[in-house]
């Protein structure tokens, strides 16, 4: 049974110490969790030509999958690889189906607050050096902007945490580590105890609450979360076709524990 940053960059202007060590490069998963979700399309320009139908566009990434729709249905979907140990990062988008069908897209990105922009050829055929490109080049840039999302979505629920149910059953307490990531518009969490996963869930998250169906072998269930400033989900859940006896659990930032 399932028992159940913000980050301030300073920017110095003073020069870098010679024996000062290199910065080290953000993680890639880092960054494709960043890319989750799906975005307003504010600019798009090939070879310096502004698209004029920008209300219609926008741009979809959900785990390693990026769909870039027009009056909502797909005009080119595929896979995206990101290399951030390059400057400027480097994106692939692979493209499975739609427009370049076949091709791999070369392009660089970067992100600013809420906005990503995205610059590549669309013929596959090199990679441009940055977010500048020369109209006769005829790359794609693109400017992304995620949407401001509701006051009580402020809560930043993504990292990992500390579960500590009640079984329902017993009254036993239950502890396992969870992490919690964006998958597109909705959250996946892995629940873990040492190297054996217990479960997963998928989730939908609406305002200060966020709802999880889960599974694990040879059961699922449901589970529902209040969220709170920490980040803090204090939840209950329940087994699909079981008795309907409802556990209790709670999640808290993730501390290491013997």
């Amino acid at each position: 049974m399932k028992p159940l940053a913000c980050l301030v960059a300073l920017a110095l202007c003073t020069a870098a110490r010679g024996d000062d060590p290199p910065a080290k490069a953000p993680a890639a998963t880092d960054h494709l969790q960043r890319f989750q979700g799906t975005w307003r399309v504010e600019a798009w320009d090939t070879g310096g030509k502004a698209a004029d139908d920008l209300k219609t566009r926008e741009a979809f990434f959900g785990a390693n999958v990026f769909v870039f729709r027009r009056t909502g249905k797909p005009a080119q979907a595929g896979t995206v690889q990101l290399d951030t140990t390059k400057t400027p990062y480097t994106i692939n988008l692979a493209v499975r189906e739609g427009e370049g069908r076949d091709e791999v897209l070369l392009g660089v990105y970067a992100f600013a607050g809420d906005t990503l922009t995205v610059c590549f050829d669309p013929k596959g055929q090199q990679r441009p050096k940055d977010l500048k490109p020369d109209a006769k080049d005829g790359f794609v840039l693109v400017t992304l902007r995620k949407p401001k999302p509701p006051a009580d979505e402020a809560v930043n629920i993504v990292g990992k945490y500390n579960s500590a149910m009640i079984d329902a059953m017993t009254g036993k307490p239950v502890l396992a580590e969870v992490t919690v990531e964006r998958r597109g518009d909705g959250y996946v969490l892995t629940y873990r105890t040492g190297d054996k996963v217990m479960f997963i869930g998928t989730a939908l998250r609406k305002g200060d609450q966020l709802s999880m169906c889960w599974a694990s072998a040879g059961q699922a269930g449901v589970s529902v979360y209040k969220i709170e400033a920490g980040p803090k989900l204090v939840g209950e859940f329940t087994t699909l076709g079981g008795l309907g006896v409802v556990g209790k659990e709670t999640l808290t930032p993730w501390k290491k524990t013997d």
